[in-house]
């Protein structure tokens, strides 16, 4: 046992995110997704319905700390970019030929600013 320091074991951290999104997406039902240096951890989940998919998702710190607020997308998706930014992607509407009616932001999660991409 010695002198070394505790680790925590990364399944014990996906625990820990998954009760604490829980609580606040109102949902059982949690993906999981942390960032390439496990910093922050992007928690989402996604409504039964397929016609109009509601998805939810917040962003948590290591201490459960909620970094970035809860947000729903209709029809979204919601992934990394980085290691501070999140890329959502949204349809709307119907698309025009030749058009897409895909709405694209990369989200800061430190500030909240959003960007179009």
């Amino acid at each position: 046992m010695g002198c070394q320091s505790p680790k925590t074991d990364s399944s014990e951290i996906n625990k820990k995110m998954i009760s604490k999104a829980q609580s606040v997406l109102k949902s059982e039902n949690i993906e999981v997704i942390p960032n390439e240096k496990n910093t922050y951890y992007l928690c989402f989940s996604k409504s039964d319905n397929t016609i109009k998919q509601k998805l939810s998702f917040v962003v948590l710190d290591p201490k459960e700390n909620i970094i970035y607020p809860l947000k729903v997308l209709i029809d979204g998706k919601v992934s990394w970019l980085d290691e501070k930014h999140i890329k959502t992607s949204q349809k709307m509407g119907i698309a025009k030929k030749g058009e897409s009616n895909v709405l694209l932001y990369s989200i800061d999660v430190t500030t909240g600013q959003s960007t179009k991409l």
